[in-house]
């Protein structure tokens, strides 16, 4: 007889059903007698979610993989928990089998005997909303003596908010129907928890008598989806800042792994700067700075994987090591930021208190995966900033004479316009070179080029500070000087025309060439336009040439500020 006859010859004798459910929550094969236990065939069975039955040994079989899923039982680990009402069995591929017999009635003695050995909580309420049944992993959970517990209404174990939202659930479910809930809830003692519930209604001769509450603390899993939410944001996002987005990686990543400081750095030589901090327990701020070598990222960076330990002080790694010996740092996870394939610094978390439990497989990929966002969010913001720069140079480019470096006459518009709206006085000067044709004619027009640079240095040495010279074209220049009434401009306007009599051009042959200029200066009477301003010193130019050249000629305003 081969194995599959006896098997079935077996399960049809012992009047038992198999459900094989899949990781993703769905039976994906039933057998043996499923219409007398649960009313339905087999192949009807396919495909269902286990929460759509309405059988409390399928819920509660439910509940314990999702539970120890979430503990993440090892790849290949398998357990079991059996028990005259049903028995669970978790197989090496991360699937359950729930075994259901009908050798025994599921009467609540069966199901309190089974319940206790569960990871998740059970509780039985009655009509009035008070404990009849809880479950050993209840009890531990809100610290409470099961006698203590036994009659006591609901409110006993929940704060009034919250016993208000579970109290109409309640509701519902004396009245028949089933529910599945996740809510934040509150203890009376004040600890705050994501639960998942689910509400069964228990049927007597057709009426509700009570019902079985399945309880799994998520909060861990509820934290981990709000560390993936912000993965996603820092990836996507464009709304919010750089420094937004990574505070609230690191927050959340603290949460999830029930740490107390999270930091990212930036590594520069043996330099370990801090650029984004998250800790309620200690003070560390952006740009603090240590010596790498007595952080534990020195130890991490020597690391091709993510560097991590619970305990430290037991950890030959780590026991003898600066930050340990200075900070007491028992337990830290932390992995290197690259940006181009370079180390650019590092992310981790620590904290003084070591862990009880091992870093596991999901940890470390959950720091690859914050890292990774975090890398992507510096380089985004690398990108602007290059961004940025180049539209900054381009800009700049854009309001520089190519051949001087100085500012062009569209920079002197801007300036002036500027000037002219915050009402702020100034006066302006023209300056032209002296005969400059004839420099071209006679050592040619890289020779005046030569003498142009050389000018438009000379005359910035003597300014003012706040002054500005701009070259327009050809050899003429104008000087912009706040603040500065006509007066105080001809001082200044002397001064660098005595600075250009004193020195030479040395020219590209070796020849030395001396040059003077000629300036014509206005000051800005208050509403007068730029073009009137400039005419004017354009006007005092002419005369400074017709005059000899190599002086400085002042035109007086004749603006009338009422005109329009």
């Amino acid at each position: 007889m081969s194995q599959p006859d006896w098997w079935k010859e077996v399960v049809d004798l012992s009047h038992s059903a198999y459900l094989h459910i899949s990781r993703d929550q769905r039976i994906s094969d039933a057998v043996g007698d499923t219409q007398a236990l649960l009313g339905c065939k087999p192949d009807d069975l396919i495909g269902l979610a286990p929460e759509e039955l309405k059988d409390i040994r399928t819920h509660l079989g439910v509940a314990v993989s999702e539970s120890l899923a979430r503990r993440e039982v090892e790849a290949g680990e398998t357990w079991a928990v059996e028990d005259g009402a049903g028995c669970y069995y978790g197989l090496a591929d991360g699937s359950v089998v729930v075994k259901l017999t009908s050798s025994l009635q599921v009467d609540r003695g069966i199901v309190e005997r089974l319940a206790d050995r569960l990871p998740v909580m059970v509780a039985y309420i009655d009509r009035d909303g008070r404990f009849r049944l809880n479950n050993q992993a209840f009890v531990d959970f809100v610290g409470i003596d099961r006698e203590a517990l036994y009659g006591q209404p609901i409110s006993a174990v929940l704060d009034a908010q919250s016993y208000d939202k579970v109290w109409s659930r309640c509701q519902k479910t004396f009245s028949g129907q089933e529910g599945t809930y996740e809510d934040r809830l509150s203890l009376v003692d004040g600890r705050t928890f994501y639960f998942k519930e689910k509400y069964i209604p228990d049927f007597l001769e057709g009426e509700v008598v009570g019902f079985y509450a399945i309880i799994q603390d998520i909060s861990e899993y509820r934290a981990m989806i709000q560390l993936l939410r912000d993965i996603h944001s820092g990836v996507n996002r464009t709304d919010i800042s750089t420094s937004e987005i990574i505070d609230r990686l690191l927050h959340d990543t603290m949460t999830t792994l029930s740490m107390d400081i999270g930091l990212v750095s930036r590594i520069i030589g043996e330099q370990y700067i801090v650029k984004w901090a998250a800790s309620d327990i200690v003070d560390i701020a952006p740009d603090d700075t240590f010596d790498l070598g007595n952080t534990y990222c020195r130890l991490m960076l020597d690391t091709p994987e993510v560097f991590h330990t619970t305990e430290a002080g037991k950890d030959g790694r780590i026991s003898g090591h600066p930050c340990y010996q200075h900070f007491r740092l028992e337990c830290y996870i932390g992995t290197p930021l690259r940006l181009n394939g370079e180390v650019w610094g590092t992310l981790n978390f620590s904290s003084p208190h070591s862990r009880s439990t091992p870093f596991s497989e999901m940890d470390i990929e959950l720091i690859r995966l914050v890292a990774d966002a975090v890398e992507r969010v510096i380089s985004h913001e690398a990108e602007i900033e290059q961004v940025r720069q180049e539209l900054d140079l381009m800009a700049d480019k854009a309001s520089r004479d190519y051949l001087t470096g100085l500012p062009n006459r569209a920079f002197l518009e801007e300036h002036v316009a500027t000037l002219i709206a915050r009402d702020e006085p100034f006066s302006l000067a023209v300056i032209d070179i002296d005969h400059f044709k004839q420099v071209n004619d006679a050592h040619g027009h890289d020779s005046g080029d030569t003498v142009l640079q050389w000018l438009s240095a000379r005359v910035s040495e003597c300014l003012r500070e706040g002054d500005t010279v701009s070259r327009i074209g050809g050899e003429e220049f104008v000087i912009v000087m706040p603040r500065a009434s006509a007066s105080k401009a001809t001082q200044v306007m002397e001064r660098v025309r005595q600075h250009i009599n004193t020195g030479v051009v040395t020219l590209q042959d070796g020849n030395e060439l001396s040059i003077t200029i000629s300036s014509g200066l206005s000051e800005h009477a208050k509403g007068e336009p730029l073009a009137n301003v400039f005419k004017r010193a354009d006007t005092a130019l002419y005369a400074a040439k017709g005059s000899g050249r190599d002086q400085v000629c002042t035109e007086q305003a004749e603006f009338d500020s009422d005109v329009s």
